[in-house]
């Protein structure tokens, strides 16, 4: 069976699953509306909001289902070849460092002086506070026969890559690639992205795929893995003309990239979107392009999803109202809204039982469609439960193939674990970022900051705490032994979510203890 043959399968019983989903809420919904007089006021808001949850989550996980099995299939691959390319037009490699470990950046620039394109030169961009870091990043890099840039700059990474962008021998150049300090390139990827812009003029950028060279622990493994479920989703992206620019090993046409957008967290979202808006597309290159590092501890990891978390939503709040009214196809603009509110397909559940909780604490009963009633509570987490495993089975099978980085099998529940308990530490970002709190403030915003894990992460076990104790009540009038409720399903999720809550504490701080950082000193983390 061919990959476009499977796509078409995978899209019908997506279509299918979309379409029982709706059928479900909209015969609750009349459901609600025909006990609307039992209910009361309060009741049918409660319902009606648990209903929308119940939705929610599977809708999402259903279009995350498709996306990575599309993934797998490899959809959308183009023919390319470095062999055609009988001219080298010039290209400006950016690397923006701000106090850095030198010896990363002499690793980064050892693997451009091993590049096989012979027309490129490298800027490194360096806003560093740290005047010794200075000194020994503009030794490094000129050692190299690479240019360093120094600017002072409190406007973070795309207003230094701006800078550089203005300077009259980078106007001389075709192509613009950018590339992270820690993102070490593969000998032949400068060729690689220009064969393919040189041959596939309908493309502005290539975003190449990035391994990890440090994934040796668990919370490296879950980082990882993590990311390479969002590369599977990028390969799907190419069918629809969403490839998103991920800041790091991509390489742009200097004519229709203009600049980075400032004065936002997420530089590179932001720029997809307005390329997207302008009906330009990129392709997403499967390929190995480079070799990064992970961020080495939690508190590292937490800061940087903080920041992309509030970055994405805020850019959604931005640009909502001109993503359908765009050059961008429909797909494209629902892909942009779901992509920037992910995190709902990880936090879902957890809004939903608050919403359960109010419902059993009240003793309202609960109307769902053709009489299903309080076994919604069972059947809605169990079609849930089979998306997730579905999805979980698509980034299995991408990760093993991908060679981002070696994939074990115990890998695989370690991630579901630690994807759980970090999962709602999630949410307040993204709730930051509809508000539009993803603005830069220069000189005040933090660009990765510190984040209260422990004060988080107490509030979060107790949230479990009280969730472990709605079980046991919830048990007990399943059982008959008490009467507050009456004969209930409840049980199932507050378990669950009791469960993953109330190990948060514990989670953090064992996480503390085992994972340092070997290549980062706080200081070059937190600024």
């Amino acid at each position: 069976m061919s990959n476009e043959k499977g796509s078409k399968i995978n899209h019908f019983v997506g279509m299918l699953l979309y379409l029982g989903i709706l059928v479900y809420f909209i015969t609750s919904l009349v459901s609600l509306f025909i006990h609307l007089s039992d209910l009361k006021a309060h009741g049918f808001i409660l319902n009606l909001l648990a209903l929308l949850f119940e939705t929610l989550g599977p809708l999402y996980a259903v279009y995350f289902m498709i996306q990575l099995i599309d993934g797998i299939l490899n959809v959308g691959e183009i023919n390319y070849s470095i062999d055609k390319l009988s001219e080298f037009p010039k290209v400006t490699v950016i690397v923006p460092i701000h106090n850095v470990n030198p010896v990363v950046l002499k690793d980064t620039l050892l693997g451009f002086k091993n590049q096989n394109y012979p027309n490129f030169e490298l800027w490194v961009g360096d806003d560093s506070t740290d005047a010794k870091l200075r000194e020994e990043c503009k030794k490094i890099t000129e050692e190299s026969g690479f240019i360093y840039f120094y600017r002072e700059n409190d406007r973070f990474k795309a207003h230094m890559v701006n800078m550089i962008l203005e300077q009259p021998q980078v106007k001389e150049s075709k192509y613009v690639a950018f590339f992270d300090v820690d993102h070490i390139p593969e000998p032949n990827i400068l060729k690689k992205f220009v064969a393919i812009l040189e041959q596939h003029p309908e493309f502005v950028f290539v975003q190449g795929k990035f391994g990890f060279r440090n994934a040796k622990n668990y919370l490296h493994v879950w980082e990882a893995m993590s990311l390479t479920q969002m590369f599977a989703s990028q390969n799907a992206r190419r069918k629809t003309g969403n490839v998103l620019f991920c800041g790091s090993t991509a390489c742009f046409r200097r004519d229709i990239l203009k600049g980075l957008p400032e004065g936002t967290l997420t530089e590179d979202y932001d720029l997809t979107i307005r390329l997207a808006s302008e009906g330009y597309r990129g392709y997403w290159l499967d390929e190995i392009s480079s070799m990064s590092l992970v961020p080495e501890n939690i508190g590292h990891q937490m800061s940087q999803l903080d920041r992309w978390m509030t970055g994405q939503a805020g850019a959604l709040s931005d640009h909502i109202g001109k993503l359908f009214r765009s050059k961008m196809t429909f797909k494209q603009a629902i892909d942009f809204v779901v992509s920037s509110t992910v995190v709902l397909v990880a936090t879902s559940f957890y809004f939903l039982g608050i919403f359960y909780a109010l419902i059993y604490g009240f003793k309202l009963p609960i109307y769902r469609a053709l009489g299903l009633d309080a076994f919604s509570l069972i059947i809605m987490p169990i079609l849930t439960f089979v998306i997730y495993i579905c999805t979980l089975t698509a980034t299995t099978i991408y990760t093993a193939k991908s060679g981002t980085y070696p994939l074990k099998w115990w890998h695989i529940p370690f991630f579901l674990a630690f994807g759980g308990m970090t999962a709602p530490f999630l949410v307040f970002p993204v709730i930051k970022g509809l508000f539009r709190k993803n603005k830069i403030i220069p000189g005040k915003t933090k660009w990765n900051k510190q984040i209260p894990l422990i004060p988080l992460s107490i509030f979060f076990s107790l949230i479990g705490v009280a969730f472990v104790g709605l079980t046991v009540s919830s048990v007990l009038d399943f059982l008959a032994i008490t009467n507050w409720y009456g004969y209930n399903y409840f049980f199932i999720l507050f378990g669950i979510i009791g469960i993953t809550l109330i190990f948060a504490f514990p989670f953090i701080v064992v996480s503390k203890i085992m994972f340092k950082a070997q290549n980062y000193e706080e200081v070059m983390i937190y600024h």
